[in-house]
Formats: structure tokens, C-alpha cells, sequence
């Protein structure tokens, strides 16, 4: 398929009376990327770039539809070269005619989330601001969205755009105008850049003009048209956003080129490399500024802004060029921290750079001693002849250095030799100042939790807590963490680092030795009580099902000098929740290892498929299952069933796009599933319908005859098990229809069979997906027979199962949780043939709900409200029920009602 959905939308609200446009924004100059290299665009050079304005007022009462598209095409144009100022580009703007319809609350939901390109390139005027309020709430005080909404892979095209204006926000028509600029720049695909803007001091920073602490440049305020329409703050009526600064020119000039721009203008490239000298780096603000006008004759971008991609091996990652710059001035160039949020900008920002900010100088090769970055050196662009090699290179904090992690920042260290962890060799370390370090990029995240830390990146933990070696309110630092090194060792030191804001102290060491790969982590005064401690491997090698250790009882088990075992599993960890010992502690880690398959290879072919018995599940070591390499593995797993049962068959862990086929005893592939379980997992639910021998294949997207050519790979666990009965697929607030194979007598009615519903409960003549249980429903709605009818989501776990004969069915809830994924119940209802009833618990955790049986339709008799835990036995007749809430909690687990016709 060619086309895709591009949509990447820019978000304008209201915060701290400040106006704030954020999106996810691809780098300084493109929001969506087609290949490395290449953004979307739109066709024809940008030329008649097409929109469809709303047929309605762009604010009720105030501000009406030709004024409104009048002001839609005034934005436009203030992006072109015939426009009021002159843009260098090729771009134009036409109005291709209005949509079909004024769209409004009751009608933009097309517009919105189009299935497929529909013709249109929507500008919706949400007049009364009830989509806006709908979408986000009422007075959140968003303007607007706008970007690229559909694209073709293959010619990497703009196919429509999309726009949303909340028009009842807008105090004026300057402001609107503003608004609509900025917008408009999306939605030819510009994204958002920081020059100017965060010089405001009252926006978020206060930035210095030049690398900090240089501030060399003199700032005319927000108000004094120096600030970038593309900056993710709005200043109000008269800070200049409808008017294009030198950055945003080349911004859209580059993507969009007048005949003359390139040669009549300046450039000067280069790339961005970590203190190895040798890393690119991507996400990092490079400023060019002309000495003799800083402020208007200024351009940004940042390094990698033409790629989504972070490897190495993609050339474009780590370059930064920058356009339309003045032939003869002089520039200096730097790296600046950004200090809009990182989540403004998509591509990926570095939250803190891993060094000081700094001048490009020709002194940038010279590692050892590091150049002096406020030393610049400077750079005179030639019209037409692009300046290339202004590469800069982060100066490396020396040993004893503060790291300037910030607060839940990290920075990336090279490494005085190459460390193993889990089977991979890495050149450098991400320190992260939540107390851990991460292998292969950093980590910000400061909620510790034992699902992130077996699903992410290789991490070595001493204390994965919510420390503060900055604070964000002070801007001072507190506590310091540093490194030292030598041939064999690389040691990180965390002294003194409280927790946020300003809570405690914590001291602690995390030492990597050379030779052996050990890990040594040694502790010094800890006041947190919480946290997270170990090794893990990733989510590419670890089960996902590790087990919680007591470390320090690991530690003390072994004699003097002994060290933790690693060799068995890929994640060893302990969480602390108000009971952290770590304190004057030492835990020694011997190394990991590289987890293959070893254990069920060689099975890559239907001859060759390994046996197993069912049930099964291959978390255990040495159960290791994992398709390597990619593109040239599959594995095969042969096993018995017999006639009658269903066959579970699951990949339940994995970052791999998983695709599993059933083949019967004769060899013929009677099923197949791509998508089926969670996310790109794989889930197959198949009635057994011949005992026999059958074989199950496990590959990845797109490998669709089992051939072992897929697309991804890495580490998998498989769920194989079967039930009596039929497995019924229910999803979350869903129903099913079950035939009962008996005439069933309920209620005054034979029913033939029942619907199933999610959510505990059973219905007659249809289905109900309603998971909010209530006494006024219950009665009102279908017949029901509720086990307990709350709000469960058997999408997230458990299972529910069918079994019956021609005189009973049986329908059992099997370890449900309540939703999103709390708990676990299990309960069963069985129906007979005479119209009997029994319902049974074995194992609930829930405490609300509501049970019992109901012919609806408000049709009166039976018991009523009662206590069911007084009695065992009920009538099947009429409304006889008990909810459960508050005061009233369930109480019937471990118990079995009875309803008798």
C-alpha cells in the first residue's frame, strides 16, 4: 500500500498567559519524513498547494466566512513570494474550492480521521468551539491543529493537509492571522525550531544568545518582531508571527526553493559528533548567527532534521545544514540546549546535550586538551557554494567533572573500552540521572517500574528512583554525579542526590571492569525508600515474566567476594516499595551471557519441528525461543491434541512483529494469524477437530509460507495450551453468541441460545457491551442471568470458556481481570436443559458488581433486592439480585447459588 496516513499535527493553547503552538514536529524543518533523507512535500515544486475552506462563520457572530477565508488566505500567502514579504520559494497557495458541508460538532468526525484520501485539504472552522471542547475539554484553551494528513511512500508526495481553527479563541483578526501563519507553515510540512524565542525570559528559560553562559547579542523582547513564526510559543498581537523570519524562510525555501534561491544565498553544513569524535548525534540545535544583525539574520535547524532514523548506519543522522544565509557576513555557529519541551519536536531531541554548550572553532578536531567553547571561530558563507565541514564536537566532561544530567536528563560517555552486556558490545554509556545507566540511548523516565525495566533498553540499576541531582525550581545543582575511569574499570558516582525535589540523600557507585564484564554496585548512605535495583537485558532478550529477588539476601548467601549469578536468566532486580536496604551494601553481578536459542534449534523447518507436550511456555531458561537472524529463521514446534478441545496458541512477549500458522497431521496449514494477540503479537484459537499430531510455525511479518524470511526478529515467549470446551474471543466490552445445543427455558421463553457478554453476565435475544452494572438497566434490558456483571476485560488476560452437551452448557470466566488489568475472577453459569441454574466462584477480587437474574422489560416478581449470601438456593423466576458497592462489598467467592425454575 502507497499510501499512508501522515498526519502530524501542531497543537496551539493557552498556559501562563502565553499563547503555546506544540506538535510533534520533525526537526527545525520538516514534520513528516518519507525516507532518510527525504520529507514528504508537496508536489509541483509546492506550486497551487490546494486547501478547502469551511462553509461556516470562523467565529459565531464575530468573525464570518468570507472574512474567515479571507484571513485563511491572507496566512497562505504570507508564505510566498507574492505575498506581503517576499518568501524566496516556490510555494503558492490555492483555494480549491469550499467543502461540501459547514462542519460542525455533528459532522467533523470525516474530516478529522478520514479512512483514505477523500479530495479534500479540510481548513475547519469550529465556530462555536464544540469540537475543540469535545476534543480536549471544555476551556482548554486550544486555537488550533494543523499538518500533513495524507502522503504516498512511493513518490513521497503530499496527497491533502488538514487544518482545525477554534474560532470562539481568537481575540482579533492579527491574532488569527498569527495563528494561522504558524499553522499553515505545518501544513506544508514545516516543523518547529528554536532561535529567538526562548531568549524571552519569561518564556520558558530565559536562554543566553550564545552558548551559556556567553550572551553576547542584545534581545528586543517578544514584541519586537525578532521572534520565529515557527517557535512553539505565541507572544499576542504584534510579536511578528505572520511575518516570516530569516529562519523560517529557510526553512520553507528549502524545502520549497525559488528559482534563484540556492544561488543567491549561502549555506554552510556540517554534522554533530559526540566526544568520541566519531557518534553523530541527532536532536541537537545548531544556531548560525550574523554577527553584525543576530537577531534577523539568524538561522537554526537541527542535526538530523532530514531522518527519523538514530543509527549509524544511516548518513543522515547527526548532519545539520543551514540555509539562506547572508554571502560575505560573518556567522558564528553553535549548539545550543533546547528549552521548549523535548515533546514539542518529535524527531528526537536530546532532553540534555552530553556536553557543554559551545562555538564551532577550528580548534573542533583537537580532542586532547578539549577546544575552548566559547571560542568561536568565524564562518563567511559564499553565495551558491555550500560551506561543508563545520563539524562540532561535544568537549567530554573529564573524570570528576559534574555530569550534567539535570534533572531526569542523562548524558552519554564513551567508554575507555569496549563493555559486553547481554551478548552485545557497546562503545559508550548513557548515565541517566535517575540513578541508573542504559546501553544504547538514554533514558528520562524517573518512574521505576519492573514492566519498563524488562521491556526497555539494557540497564544497570543501582538505585532507578526519582532523584534530583537539579533543581528545576532553584536551577541550582544538588548532590553531584561524576565518573572516573582507568584501563580496566569505569566507575559512575552518585553523592549526595536527593530525591525531588530536595528529599534526602543517596550515594552510590556502579563499576564496569573491562576484563571480566562484571558489574559491581556499591552502596553508601541510601535515605530512599523506594526504587528499583538490578541487571536487565531488554525487552529484546528478556521473557518479560522475570521474577522479583531479594538482592541483598542473594548477596549475603554467597561467600565473601561471591558474585550474583546472571548466566541463568537475562534480568535479575529487586523493587523496593517503603522497604529499601540497600544501605551500606555491596552487590557484585558476574557477567551476562549471549541468550540464544540453543535449546530447541535446529527446528527452521516443518521435518525438523521440535517436540513438545502441552501445556507449554518457553519463559523459563533454557526454554529461550527467539527468531535469529532476521530474515532467516523460523522455528517449528510439533505436539498432540485430541479431537474436542480448543487450541490456545499465543506469543505473549516479544518485540518482534510475530506471525504464527497450525498445521494439521497431515501437513496442511489449516490456520494462520498475524495480529491477533497483543499489539504485533500473534494469537490462534482453533477447535481441535481430529486427534493427532499438529505443528505449530513461528516466524515474523511478512513470512506468510514459513519459509523463515520475515521482517523482524529477536526474542519471543509461546503459549501453548489446550481446554475442554470452545474458547470464547471476547474483547473488551464485547459479546458473542453461543448456540446452547438444548432448548433452554427462562424467564416464561425457550431460548436456543444465549449471548455471552464480557462483562460477567448473560443475555437473551442479544448481546449488551455495557461494563457499567446498575439496578435501573438490570431490570429494564434484556433477560439476563448476571454471574457478575461488572466491568471486566478478558482482552487483557484470563480467559472465558464454553463447554456443554445436549443437556447443559457451561460458561466459565477464568482469571478475568476487572479493566484496565486489576485483579483476577473466576466464576462459572451453568444453564440446564430443565431451566435450572448454577453459578459458582472460585476466586473473585473484585468487590463490586451485581448478580443475580432478571426477565427485564421491567417485568415485576421474584425476590427482589436481597442478601444472597443468606441463602444457597434461589428462584430462576422473576428479578432476584444484589449489588455490590462501597459498604456492601462482595461476598460470595468461594460459594455456589443455586436458581431452581
Amino acid at each position: 500500500m502507497n499510501i499512508v496516513k501522515t498526519t502530524l499535527l501542531s497543537v496551539l493553547f493557552i498556559a501562563s498567559g502565553l499563547t503555546v503552538i506544540t506538535a510533534p514536529a520533525q526537526g527545525a524543518d520538516a514534520l513528516a519524513i518519507c525516507n532518510s533523507g527525504q520529507p514528504f512535500l508537496w508536489p509541483g515544486g509546492g506550486a497551487n498547494i490546494p486547501f478547502n475552506p469551511d462553509q461556516g462563520d470562523l467565529k459565531s457572530g464575530v468573525i464570518n466566512n468570507p472574512t474567515g477565508v479571507a484571513l485563511v488566505q491572507a496566512s497562505f500567502d504570507n508564505w510566498t513570494a507574492a505575498g506581503p514579504y517576499g518568501v524566496p520559494t516556490s510555494a503558492t497557495f490555492v483555494n480549491a474550492g469550499p467543502l461540501p458541508v459547514d462542519v460542525d460538532i455533528t459532522n467533523f468526525g470525516p474530516y478529522l480521521n478520514s479512512p483514505a484520501p477523500d479530495g479534500f485539504s479540510a481548513i475547519v472552522f469550529d465556530a462555536d468551539g464544540q469540537i475543540f471542547d469535545l476534543l480536549f475539554g471544555p476551556g482548554s484553551g486550544i486555537l488550533g491543529f494543523a499538518g500533513p494528513e495524507w502522503g504516498n511512500t512511493i513518490t513521497c508526495e503530499i496527497l491533502e493537509g488538514l487544518a482545525f481553527l477554534n474560532g470562539p479563541a481568537f481575540t482579533d483578526l492579527t491574532a488569527a492571522e498569527d495563528v494561522m501563519t504558524h499553522e499553515f507553515g505545518h501544513y506544508t510540512n514545516l516543523g518547529h525550531v528554536e532561535l529567538n524565542g526562548q531568549l524571552f525570559p519569561f518564556g520558558e528559560g530565559g536562554d543566553t544568545s550564545g552558548p551559556t553562559p556567553d550572551d553576547p547579542f542584545p534581545f528586543g523582547g517578544p514584541l519586537s518582531g525578532e521572534i520565529e513564526s515557527m517557535y512553539p510559543f505565541y507572544f499576542g498581537a504584534g510579536s511578528g508571527t505572520s511575518s516570516p523570519h530569516a529562519d523560517d524562510v529557510a526553512s520553507i525555501a528549502t524545502l520549497y526553493p525559488g528559482a534563484s534561491f540556492f544561488a543567491s544565498t549561502g549555506s554552510i553544513s556540517g554534522t554533530v559528533f559526540a566526544a568520541d569524535g566519531t557518534t553523530r548525534l541527532s536532536g541537537v540545535n545548531v544556531i548560525a548567527r550574523n554577527v553584525a544583525n543576530p537577531m534577523l539574520d539568524a538561522v537554526s535547524t537541527f542535526s538530523g532534521a532530514y531522518t527519523d532514523a538514530t543509527s549509524q548506519a544511516d548518513p543522515n543522522v547527526g548532519v545539520f545544514t543551514l540555509n539562506n544565509l547572508t554571502p560575505g557576513a560573518e556567522y558564528v555557529v553553535f549548539v545550543d540546549q533546547v528549552t521548549a519541551a523535548a515533546g514539542r519536536f518529535s524527531n528526537p531531541i536530546l532532553g540534555l546535550l552530553p556536553g557543554p554548550e559551545e562555538y564551532w572553532n577550528a580548534a573542533e578536531a583537537n580532542l586532547n586538551p578539549p577546544d575552548d567553547p566559547l571560542f568561536a571561530t568565524l564562518v563567511v558563507p559564499v553565495s551558491g557554494s555550500p560551506t561543508t565541514g563545520i563539524d562540532i564536537i561535544f568537549n567530554q566532561p573529564a573524570p570528576g567533572d559534574p555530569l550534567q544530567v539535570g534533572d531526569d536528563g542523562f548524558v552519554e560517555l564513551p567508554l575507555p573500552f569496549d563493555y559486553e552486556i547481554c551478548g552485545q558490545l557497546f562503545n559508550s554509556v548513557f548515565v541517566n540521572a535517575n540513578g541508573n545507566l542504559t546501553f544504547g540511548s538514554g533514558d528520562t523516565d524517573f518512574t521505576e517500574s519492573v514492566g519498563e525495566f524488562l521491556r526497555d533498553q539494557p540497564r544497570i540499576a543501582a538505585l532507578w528512583d526519582d532523584l534530583s541531582p537539579f533543581n528545576l525550581i532553584t536551577g541550582v545543582q544538588q548532590g553531584l554525579v561524576t565518573y572516573a575511569q582507568s584501563r580496566n574499570t569505569f566507575t559512575v558516582i552518585y553523592e549526595e542526590v536527593p530525591e525531588f525535589l530536595t528529599t534526602g540523600s543517596n550515594s552510590f557507585e556502579i563499576t564496569l571492569h573491562r576484563a571480566s564484564n562484571n558489574i559491581d554496585l556499591v552502596y553508601g548512605e541510601i535515605s530512599a525508600l523506594d526504587g528499583l535495583t538490578g541487571v536487565s537485558c531488554g525487552g529484546a532478550i528478556t521473557s518479560g515474566f522475570e521474577s522479583e529477588n531479594d538482592l541483598t539476601a542473594l548477596q549475603a548467601a554467597l561467600p565473601p567476594n561471591g558474585r550474583i549469578n546472571l548466566k541463568p536468566q537475562p534480568a535479575l532486580f529487586e523493587l523496593f516499595t517503603g522497604d529499601n536496604d540497600l544501605g551500606g551494601e555491596t552487590l557484585l553481578f558476574n557477567p551476562t551471557r549471549d541468550y540464544n536459542d540453543n535449546w530447541a534449534e535446529p527446528n527452521d523447518s516443518y521435518a525438523r519441528a521440535r517436540r513438545i507436550k502441552l501445556p507449554f511456555d518457553s519463559i523459563p531458561i533454557p526454554k529461550f525461543t527467539e527468531i535469529e537472524p532476521v530474515g532467516a529463521d523460523v522455528d517449528y514446534y510439533r505436539f498432540r491434541v485430541s479431537e474436542g478441545t480448543t487450541l490456545v496458541a499465543e506469543i505473549v512477549s516479544g518485540q518482534l512483529d510475530s506471525l504464527i500458522g497450525l498445521f494439521d497431521p497431515a501437513g496442511n496449514l489449516i490456520a494462520l494469524d498475524d495480529d491477533g494477540g497483543t499489539g504485533l503479537l500473534s494469537q490462534l484459537i482453533v477447535p481441535i477437530p481430529l486427534t493427532g499430531e499438529y505443528t505449530l510455525a513461528v516466524s515474523t511479518f511478512a513470512d506468510f509460507d514459513f519459509s523463515g524470511d520475515g521482517f523482524s526478529g529477536g526474542r519471543y515467549v509461546l503459549d501453548l495450551f489446550t481446554v475442554d470446551g470452545i474458547l470464547l474471543t471476547l474483547g473488551d466490552d464485547t459479546s458473542q453468541q453461543l448456540a446452547l445445543g438444548f432448548t433452554f427455558p427462562f424467564q416464561g421463553t425457550d431460548y436456543t441460545d444465549v449471548w455471552v457478554n464480557s462483562n460477567g453476565n448473560l443475555t437473551f435475544g442479544s448481546g449488551d457491551t455495557d461494563f457499567s452494572e446498575s439496578i435501573s438497566e438490570f431490570l429494564a434490558d434484556q433477560p439476563r442471568i448476571a454471574a457478575l456483571w461488572d466491568d471486566l476485560n478478558p482482552s487483557i488476560g484470563g480467559n472465558v470458556i464454553a463447554d456443554g452437551d445436549s443437556s447443559s452448557m457451561t460458561v466459565s470466566f477464568v482469571g478475568v481481570p476487572e479493566f484496565p488489568a486489576t485483579g483476577s475472577n473466576t466464576f462459572s453459569v451453568t444453564m440446564h436443559a430443565d431451566g435450572s441454574i448454577n453459578i459458582s466462584y472460585a476466586g473473585v477480587t473484585a468487590t463490586d458488581g451485581l448478580v443475580g437474574v432478571t426477565p427485564g422489560g421491567l417485568v415485576p416478581g421474584g425476590a427482589g433486592a436481597v442478601d444472597l449470601s443468606t441463602s444457597a438456593t434461589w428462584s430462576a423466576t422473576g428479578s432476584t439480585y444484589e449489588q455490590f458497592i462501597g459498604g456492601n462489598p462482595f461476598d460470595l467467592d468461594l460459594s455456589a447459588q443455586d436458581y431452581d425454575p
